[in-house]
């Protein structure tokens, strides 16, 4: 409850310092799913729903500032007689500061700061017996470069470039009444694999 209430106040408070600067929206929305049948009747299903919606305000030409939503759903069903249904859910928000450091042309290189807070769940059911999974808290700090590509002067496509990243994770996972406490940090960069062309995910936002 109080990591809830600090992260508000943030929140409230990077909003608050922009009253006066440009607004955007954007985002991304992904969602896929698969069916497979066998000849002896066994069937399995998968599906994800992955929503991101950003709000922000441009400080200034270089500074921009703002809050992100994710909301995850996925789940899968397998077997029959008795069938098997997995299903989670994640909630999560952060806080991010951009920095547009190159700019040339319609192209722009920046680096983005997230400070998060993520809840997630699941539960699995069989036949007629329901069985909750972990259920976790998760708060998060990431740092990568992006690229920005501006179509016009309202609308900018954008992607996260492999060049560089630091993260740092705090999770605490409850399953039943123990509760498990982990933290993780990650650092890297290369020049090899700057952009993997199966794993592309392109993001827009449009400036009022």
């Amino acid at each position: 409850m109080k990591s809830g209430s600090v992260f508000l106040i943030i929140l409230f408070s990077f909003f608050c310092i922009g009253l006066n600067a440009q607004v955007f929206i954007g985002g991304n929305f992904g969602f896929n799913t698969t069916n497979d049948k066998t000849v002896y009747g066994y069937t399995t299903s998968d599906y994800s729903l992955n929503l991101s919606p950003i709000v922000g305000k441009f400080l200034s030409e270089k500074f921009a500032t703002g809050f992100s939503l994710d909301i995850s759903i996925s789940g899968n069903t397998s077997g029959v007689n008795p069938e098997t249904i997995s299903k989670s859910y994640s909630l999560g928000g952060s806080l991010f500061l951009r920095y547009y450091a190159i700019k040339w042309d319609k192209f722009s290189v920046f680096g983005q700061a997230n400070l998060g807070l993520a809840f997630s769940n699941s539960s699995t059911k069989t036949g007629g017996s329901t069985t909750d999974g972990p259920k976790s808290t998760r708060l998060y700090l990431s740092v990568y470069p992006g690229l920005s590509y501006d179509i016009n002067d309202k609308l900018s496509l954008q992607t996260s470039l492999n060049i560089l990243s630091f993260g740092y994770n705090y999770r605490i996972t409850k399953i039943g009444t123990n509760k498990d406490n982990t933290s993780s940090f990650n650092i890297g960069a290369g020049l090899s694999n700057i952009v993997s062309i199966g794993d592309i995910t392109i993001g827009a936002i449009y400036k009022f």
